[in-house]
């Protein structure tokens, strides 16, 4: 399969433009695309239970800048066992998971009531207008065709004011048409400019976007560093002062050597107008 260029330079997201046929094909190859590697690529428990590893990173850019607000309702998209909303309990009502994989279904997220039910192949959120005060999306937006369409939703399920608060992959991740280890089928990052740009249409506001997850610089750190890398506070503050001095170089199909010494990630903070 040849690649469009508009899909390689980052003027369109390859996938956000699909038939609904072909959005239910993506979808189907998808559902159970992050449960499986879990739980067979990464050896975790087949039960389910897996050492999440971005809380300190989800903190630093996230979550920490929502200190001073309560939340009646949480909308969380991809969440597992919401393992990675878990530390917003302490100013959260209550919370709905959006979660293809039943087997991590639960009642309780940080011990707050939760309900959970499943995403539509259609990226239709059958959620109620102006129901939520936060929307939250940790790395899952990559994992999803028509991402234009579920950030819509996203705002229509958005009281004005309310915020959506992701974390997205802003290169290619490489030839997305082929297999790759350690990857679902059809994963791909958001260009930014191209992120940008959707954003602002559909009727968000940015209160904050920050660079991170520079590749070049944990492939050092594992060296040193115990565990997953994005628990540890301290390597997520040096990796967000690098990633803010070599965000100058973001760019979206990287094949050169030179254009992957860039944040590969970027946090964002948005407002519904």
């Amino acid at each position: 399969m040849m690649v469009d260029t508009k899909y390689l330079d980052g003027s369109a997201l390859y996938g956000d433009d699909l038939a609904p046929g072909e959005i239910a094909r993506w979808y189907a190859q998808e559902e159970q695309g992050f449960y499986r590697l879990a739980t067979e690529v990464y050896k975790l428990e087949a039960s389910g239970s897996y050492s999440y590893e971005y809380d300190a990173l989800n903190a630093f850019h996230g979550f920490d800048r929502l200190r001073d607000r309560r939340f009646d309702t949480c909308v969380a998209l991809g969440c597992a066992a919401g393992d990675d909303v878990a530390p917003l309990a302490d100013r959260v009502e209550r919370f709905i998971g959006i979660e293809p994989a039943e087997e991590w279904w639960g009642d309780r997220i940080g011990g707050r009531p939760a309900r959970f039910i499943k995403p539509l192949p259609s990226g239709d959120i059958p959620l109620p207008d102006d129901g939520a005060d936060l929307f939250v999306s940790l790395g899952v937006l990559h994992h999803i065709p028509n991402v234009s369409h579920v950030l819509a939703e996203a705002h229509r399920i958005l009281r004005p004011g309310g915020l959506l608060v992701f974390r997205e992959p802003i290169t290619s991740m490489g030839d997305w048409t082929q297999a790759r280890y350690g990857l679902t089928r059809n994963e791909r990052g958001l260009p930014l400019p191209w992120l940008h740009d959707r954003l602002d249409r559909i009727g968000f506001d940015i209160v904050r976007e920050a660079p991170c997850m520079t590749n070049a610089l944990a492939k050092i750190a594992r060296r040193v560093v115990p565990g997953h890398l994005y628990a540890h506070r301290g390597y997520v503050a040096l990796d967000a002062a690098v990633s803010r001095v070599l965000a100058f170089n973001i760019s979206y199909h990287r094949t050169a050597f030179l254009k992957r010494i860039a944040p590969s990630n970027v946090f964002v903070i948005a407002a519904k107008r």
